[in-house]
């Protein structure tokens, strides 16, 4: 989440310099000043292509926006200097700087396809690497611009410039030009050459993703298990920037497939099942194939309207953690044939550790979730309740974790909360001495986990986070963010029964669900609760039985793979 928003930042830094500079010309501003903002601006943009570059990755489409903005600049900043052959020169430079951004625009596809994501994948080799070509065409673009703009200056030795800028650019777009052509010769061999490494790696297992930039984590919370399987596995994902985070994340070999014929080529005999962790758009360009078993997994087991979703109907399987999985779907109205649930448990709490029924609470996790993608699924009381909460806990002289959820930290209104809480943590330390834990040591050092295993209570919201936490056997907290009434809370979200409801609208309630952790007596409800949504499986190999169901389909000959793997009939190519 942090490289997406570093990234954003930089594109709009990159627009503010380049349109700045244009504004500037346009005033008449001397032209030493607007050359010095296009000169930022392109020690700006390749710099941030020197991570990329170290990782061996592709490197981002550059930003249209700002160099066409500085490109303008440096022809605004000509139009009232004399007609020499350096400004004319000069000219002819920007001129060429422009059209080297609406080629990136039309033939960039061509760059990306050439340097698919392929990471980890034995027996792939590139048929062409970017690398630092894409980097020498984006350090020759700006010093073309550079050059051109300081020839309007006047100043004697500067209208010379002109000759220079306009060899640089030609340079340059020459440069262009030949790297597009190898790439597209390249392009046409990448598919194949991936089909082939798959093929000799022979793995049955692929697991699917689809969603933007930011979305990685829904795979984060399966891949330890899935790294773990007998079978081998591979992860393909669709959209280029999410597969680079998730080579990031994993050891198992990642695939970027961003096109339907890139998806098309990697369907190879050796896949069997296809596991799925969302309900993605693109789900559906993969379930077509009907020589693959597909399998939901969700990223999370809750009663929210995502756990119950009806796209979940289209799948062949669907992997639940416990009875309370499958019945949601009939309770909401969804109509899914029972043969095709397949209660598994739920491998990622299988590390979690067993409290103690009537232990002291000392240390209590806070785990809201986030505003969700619509109103119908907003549950989260980080905004505007959370610090609230955390009074709360503090007013019981407990020592406080907080790890909200990773969207949280794109929202506005939720990162205003999340530091408010950050601000009561640290003040209170410096008070009492209790040592919170906050910010990247809760988020990023452990593991949710890790939270658990660490706290003697929690405090969340509807979401999986309590779902899981049932595990442990410690009394948890689940807020209601709305009025309804609380009979229909808990006929709604039924893992209710087993915690303690803090009705965030109602005077009192919240400190009457923090008072009710410390007497706790839903112990032999939670435990009743956790056979419902976790299955009824001994600890001991808990985090099998998953990985016997895969091999089970993997193994079953309902689906033997065809000669030739083709979409279903009538599919939508």
């Amino acid at each position: 989440m942090r490289e997406i928003a570093a990234a954003n930042a930089r594109i709009g830094a990159l627009a503010v310099l380049g349109v700045g500079a244009l504004v500037l010309a346009a005033l008449g501003s001397p032209p030493l000043v607007v050359a010095t903002l296009v000169a930022v601006a392109g020690v700006l943009e390749v710099a941030g292509q020197l991570g990329p570059l170290a990782r061996g990755s592709t490197l981002g489409t550059p930003d249209a926006v700002s160099r066409a903005a500085a490109a303008a600049a440096a022809l605004a900043a000509l139009v009232g200097t004399g007609v020499t052959t350096a400004t004319v020169c000069a000219g002819v430079a920007a001129v060429a700087a422009l059209g080297v951004v609406w080629l990136e625009g039309v033939v960039g596809y061509a760059w990306r396809e050439a340097t698919r994501v392929v990471e980890r994948l034995p027996g792939y080799e590139a048929p062409y690497s970017l690398g630092a070509r894409q980097q020498l065409v984006t350090a020759g673009w700006y010093v073309a611009v550079v050059l051109a703009t300081l020839t309007a200056d006047g100043v004697r030795g500067r209208l010379a410039l002109g000759v220079p800028a306009l060899l640089v650019a030609l340079a340059t777009a020459l440069t262009f030009v030949l790297v597009t052509r190898a790439a597209t010769r390249a392009k046409a061999t990448v598919t194949a050459r991936i089909a082939d490494a798959l093929r000799a790696y022979g793995a049955p297992v692929m697991v699917y993703l689809s969603g933007p930039a930011g979305t990685e984590y829904q795979l984060g919370v399966w891949l330890s298990t899935l790294e773990r399987l007998s079978e081998r596995v591979v992860v393909v994902v669709r959209e280029t920037a999410l597969a680079r985070a998730v080579v990031r994340m994993t050891s198992l070999p990642v695939v970027s497939a961003p096109a339907m014929a890139d998806l098309e080529g990697l369907q190879v005999d050796s896949f069997r099942v296809a596991l799925y962790v969302n309900n993605g758009a693109k789900n559906g360009h993969n379930v077509r194939y009907r020589e693959l078993t597909h399998v939901q997994l969700l990223h999370g087991d809750s009663d929210k309207p995502s756990s119950y979703n009806p796209v979940t109907a289209m799948f062949d399987k669907v992997f639940v953690a416990g009875q309370a999985g499958i019945d949601r779907y009939a309770a909401h109205g969804v109509a899914i044939p029972s043969d095709k649930f397949v209660i598994v448990g739920r491998p990622q709490v299988a590390d979690i550790a067993a409290g103690f029924v009537g232990a002291p609470v000392r240390t209590v996790l806070y785990a809201p979730t986030w505003t969700g993608f619509n109103q119908d699924n907003d549950f989260g009381s980080l905004d505007p309740t959370g610090p609230a909460i955390v009074r709360g806990l503090l007013a019981h002289e407990w020592t406080v974790m907080f790890r909200p959820h990773p969207y949280s930290l794109d929202d506005a209104r939720s990162v205003s909360a999340i530091e408010e809480i950050h601000r009561l943590l640290e003040a209170d330390a410096a008070a009492s001495g209790r040592q919170h834990l906050y910010g990247d040591r809760a988020s990023r050092t452990m593991s949710i986990v890790e939270c658990f295993n660490a706290s003697d209570a929690l405090v969340s919201d509807v979401s999986s986070v309590p779902a899981d936490y049932l595990y442990s056997g410690k009394p948890f907290v689940i807020t209601q963010v709305d009025e309804s009434p609380f009979e229909s809370f808990v006929e709604e979200f039924p893992l209710a029964r087993a915690a303690y409801v803090a009705r965030l609208r109602e005077p009192g309630s919240l400190d009457a669900a923090l008072d009710a952790l410390v007497h706790d007596s839903h112990a032999s409800a939670r435990e009743q609760m956790r056979t419902y949504y976790l299955g009824n499986f001994a600890r001991e190999g808990y985090a099998d039985v998953f990985a016997r169901a895969v091999d089970h389909l993997v193994e079953s000959p309902e689906r033997a793979a065809a000669p030739e793997r083709r979409p279903a009939a009538g599919a939508d190519r």
